[in-house]
């Protein structure tokens, strides 16, 4: 008895172990062994299409796509240097990734090797200082007004920045934070770079009264705009022209003098580029995947061949505003220390 009773256990262990052992090479390969962290601020619908791409294009590694804002992907690079979690980054604001780079220059991986000249001559002055990062895309302002909500109370659709200051506009006007959104520093800029800058703050200081509420997140106007909280929101180009195609009653503004723009860009941690998949998701990334996706989301021109707009009713050939400073962090962080709102 004493016999049979320890066959079983003897037979028991061995299939316990042979079991163990199967565990052991499945969880080996395919996602578990292979992970790769992208850290983000895009939009929610573009991390969605990047997931389901990035997914489909490596189903064997595990894509992890870590959404942040601004300001948090700003401050989590410098904090976790090349010890961070991040392998990739992408959408970084191009002031944001040179405040970076001037406390840690080797943090991100050189990109020599790649081939800068895809780029259209509006967005290359950067390759003359580094290679340090590259431009995923550029995301230019516009107003995003609830046509049918001005109506109701009698007022006409504000065409340029100066209609903005007009008092019969006090508290439906939203824009984002600029210490807080690229977007809304983007347009404080933009004030700037126009008005100069004295005249650039009496702006703001003049509009202040109309604006209902400065928003953490860049796209949070515009969603206010469409549910009819505000009548006027300061947002993304691209978001404010899916709105307007989807909502009845949305316009586009777009003032004759100008659009102000970000630039945003994407790299690699350096010493991450030697880490399973990461190189060749990001060669993806860059040679293949971001010129689709801009022409999903934000169709402004980077590429020398940008393909054609995918959004419905996307204006061409407006003007932009030549942004002053558009590198310089201190430049930013003295035009931030003035704003009071």
């Amino acid at each position: 008895m004493k016999k049979r009773i320890a066959m079983v256990l003897l037979i028991c262990c061995m299939a316990f172990l042979l079991a163990g052992c199967g565990g052991g090479a499945a969880s080996g390969s395919g996602k578990k062994g292979d992970r790769v962290v992208i850290y983000t601020a895009a939009e929610d619908e573009r991390i969605a299409y990047l997931q389901q791409e990035l997914d489909k294009k490596f189903p064997d590694a595990e894509i992890v796509i870590q959404s942040l804002g601004t300001g948090q992907l700003l401050s989590k690079l410098q904090a976790e240097g090349k010890n961070s979690d991040c392998d990739i980054f992408y959408d970084l604001e191009v002031v944001n990734a040179e405040i970076i780079l001037n406390e840690n220059p080797e943090l991100f991986v050189d990109l020599s090797d790649y081939d800068f000249s895809v780029y259209d001559s509006s967005v290359t002055g950067y390759t003359e200082r580094h290679h340090r990062y590259a431009v995923n895309g550029k995301t230019a302002g516009a107003f995003l007004v609830n046509v049918k909500m001005l109506e109701e109370k009698g007022l006409p659709v504000p065409a340029t920045y100066e209609d903005m200051l007009k008092p019969e506009y006090a508290g439906l006007i939203s824009m984002p934070s600029p210490k807080s959104s690229g977007t809304g520093y983007s347009y404080y800029n933009g004030m700037i770079t126009l008005l100069g800058e004295e005249n650039g703050m009496q702006y703001f200081d003049s509009l202040n009264p109309n604006i209902k509420e400065y928003t953490t997140s860049g796209s949070a106007p515009a969603k206010a705009a469409v549910r009819g909280d505000v009548a006027i929101a300061y947002g993304l180009l691209w978001q404010c022209v899916n709105y307007a195609n989807d909502n009845e009653g949305l316009k586009v503004v777009i003032p004759e003098q100008g659009l102000a723009f970000d630039l945003f860009t994407m790299g690699m941690v350096s010493g991450h580029e030697t880490k399973g998949s990461v190189k060749a998701v990001f060669d993806y990334l860059y040679n293949e995947l971001n010129k689709p996706q801009c022409a999903l989301f934000n169709p402004d021109r980077i590429y020398a061949d940008m393909p054609a707009a995918g959004i419905a009713n996307y204006p061409s050939g407006y003007v932009e505003i030549t942004m002053n400073g558009l590198f310089d962090f201190q430049y930013k962080q003295d035009l931030l220390d003035r704003w009071q709102y």
